[in-house]
């Protein structure tokens, strides 16, 4: 009974919309003026009745009128009053067909938009969570549920790291917790919200909507209640960012440029020599292309490169398939190798396998937007040539910079392809803000130029696999990148991007590992991780040799996939163990870039 008035409080409470209530105002004068008028017609209709002897004036009262007609309209037809004439008979059919119209057509509508609806709305109003129980700590606060955080939850819920997500309307949150994602209702831009969700005790709290304005609200409301809870939040305008830092922000990026500078740093205009994808310490994680040197058509055994240079071959890309590298692994013309060394053995890398000779004819930007402007900087700083292909001429004027550099016109068009450097280009980078249209690029050019490096944008994680198998060399995901900085900032405080599908951890290492050799503990074959280097005693270990004990208070640096994680995860991270790092922040994430 407490719980059912609480739901009729909340249900009176609701406010129609004005189209409603104008309905429900008309619906009820009609009904109102057809009984008043029913009523007065029976009362005419009965004057034609046969009367009985001796009985004088109407034979019936105005009540009776109004009882006749509210029986009729309703179609329960008592038959204690009934018309014997012709004409009664016409008009009772007619109130009775009146009646229909109305109680089987009308008043269900008006039922249900005026009793069923606010009941079930107020129900789930007063049953959807608005507040975060007192024991809930180091928790992550989302003030926007985007592909960017469906990404970052996937990866908190495989962390054990508990998260809600910030939702302003009830139908949002039960759409939401239907998902199985943990939501908290209010207002995001009202102080009460963020004490109800316990900010003060949280990890981190994400702001990432498309709008900077509210953006900058939420990181000032937030920063009123905690001078010390991590707020990262991502500008849409790169005016925005001063703007995010004065109003509280720890953190404020730049996702577009961000993403336009690792898709250029992934071109391979360079020819075959190697760059680096990553930094740890001494450690260098780097990609090479191997087509057109003595590599090719060898194996990982026969290459031998570990013997001869002291480098580790982590693994082999080939279009958008990561492979760890064993002792078969075949190296082809399309392989990418991913090898881990220093700067000495980079160098020496260089020098055996690359030569200015093979330097490509540069790159096509497909797309002027502020993703393929931020590429074109990051080329034009690399003095590698370039040219921007739009269909449109873009609006504002960060690209009047490249002016001289943009040519307008239909990519799909092969005979304007064939004014550009399209064909002899070393590399394409598609990066429009369509999927759809990024995915028939992708499809169109493998078929133009099927040597060319290809590497692309996808804009939701989903559509990575689909943009591999339509011919991409790369994929990089800005909502994987957006994910992983949000993530990387909880366990570590600092910005990292990653080339998407693989990725280095630098991590304590995992009680379960201590004292035990890599080989003994069938770690790579079990889960697909690859230890590329140790921190013991405070020096970087390359390479360290898998038949040794791994000693106590050292770190470990792996090169890993989603899925090898989540192996690693499950057979040597136990709940306490992440519980602990989270709290001692002692794990950190590094990007390959």
């Amino acid at each position: 009974m407490r719980g059912a008035s609480v739901t009729l409080f909340y249900a009176m409470k609701k406010r129609s919309s004005g189209s409603s209530r104008k309905f429900l105002f008309w619906f009820m004068l009609s009904l109102g003026v057809i009984i008043i008028v029913d009523s007065a017609l029976f009362h005419f209709f009965m004057l034609f009745e046969p009367q009985d002897e001796g009985s004088g004036g109407p034979p019936y009262s105005f009540i009776t009128g109004i009882y006749w007609t509210l029986v009729v309209l309703s179609t329960q037809g008592f038959g204690d009053i009934t018309f014997t004439t012709d004409a009664g008979k016409l008009f009772t059919i007619f109130v009775n067909i009146t009646g229909i119209i109305f109680m089987l057509v009308m008043l269900p509508f008006v039922i249900i938009e005026f009793v069923y609806n606010p009941l079930m709305a107020a129900q789930r109003e007063v049953t959807a969570p608005k507040k975060l129980p007192e024991t809930m700590k180091d928790h992550v606060l989302i003030t926007y549920f985007d592909a960017a955080a469906e990404a970052l939850i996937a990866r908190l819920v495989q962390h054990q790291i508990p998260y809600a997500v910030i939702v302003e309307n009830v139908a949002d949150a039960e759409r939401l917790s239907d998902q199985g994602i943990k939501v908290l209702v209010g207002d995001i831009r009202q102080p009460q919200t963020y004490i109800n969700a316990r900010v003060e005790q949280a990890a981190l709290v994400s702001v990432t909507s498309q709008s900077d304005p509210i953006n900058t609200n939420i990181v000032f409301v937030v920063r009123q209640i905690s001078d010390t809870v991590p707020i990262v939040s991502f500008a849409n305008h790169v005016d925005s960012i001063d703007i995010l830092e004065l109003a509280g922000s720890s953190q404020v990026h730049d996702i577009s440029d961000l993403m336009g500078r690792a898709l250029a740093r992934s071109t391979s205009n360079d020819g075959v020599a190697a760059h680096i994808m990553g930094k740890i310490d001494d450690l260098r994680i780097v990609e090479a292309r191997v087509a057109g040197t003595e590599l090719v058509g060898k194996t990982i055994k026969d290459a031998d490169l570990r013997r001869k240079l002291n480098i580790t071959v982590v693994g082999v890309w080939e279009r958008g398939n990561f492979e760890l590298a064993g002792p078969h692994t075949k190296i082809t013309e399309n392989s990418i190798l991913v090898m881990a060394m220093g700067d000495e053995q980079l160098d020496d890398y260089n020098k055996q396998f690359s030569s200015d000779k093979e330097v490509g004819n540069g790159v096509v930007i497909l797309g002027a937007g502020r993703v393929g402007l931020a590429a074109a900087r990051y080329l034009r700083e690399k003095e590698t040539p370039f040219t921007i292909i739009d269909k449109t001429e873009p609006t504002g004027t960060e690209w009047n910079e490249f002016a001289q550099n943009l040519v307008i016109g239909d990519a799909a068009d092969l005979n304007f392809l064939k004014s550009t450097l399209f064909f002899e280009a070393s590399a394409m980078l598609i990066t429009t803000a369509d999927d759809d249209i990024n995915i028939f690029l992708t499809l169109y050019f493998r078929k133009l130029r099927p040597e060319a490096q290809i590497i692309v944008r996808a804009n939701n994680e989903r559509n990575v696999s689909t943009i591999h198998k339509a011919g991409a060399d790369f994929v990089l995901s800005s909502s994987t990148m957006a994910s992983t900085i949000q993530f990387n900032n909880l366990k570590q405080g600092h910005l990292y991007t990653m080339v998407e599908g693989l990725y280095t951890i630098q991590m304590k290492t995992p009680e379960k590992m201590v004292g035990k050799s890599l080989v003994n503990l069938q770690f790579r074959p079990l889960t697909g991780c690859s230890v590329i280097a140790m921190i013991i005693d405070g020096r970087c270990v390359i390479n360290p040799s898998p038949f040794e004990p791994i000693p106590e208070n050292s770190e470990i640096i792996m090169v890993l996939t989603p899925d090898a994680e989540t192996k690693f995860v499950k057979y040597f991270v136990n709940k306490t163990e992440i519980d602990d790092k989270n709290k001692s922040n002692k794990s950190k994430r590094k990007a390959l870039t």
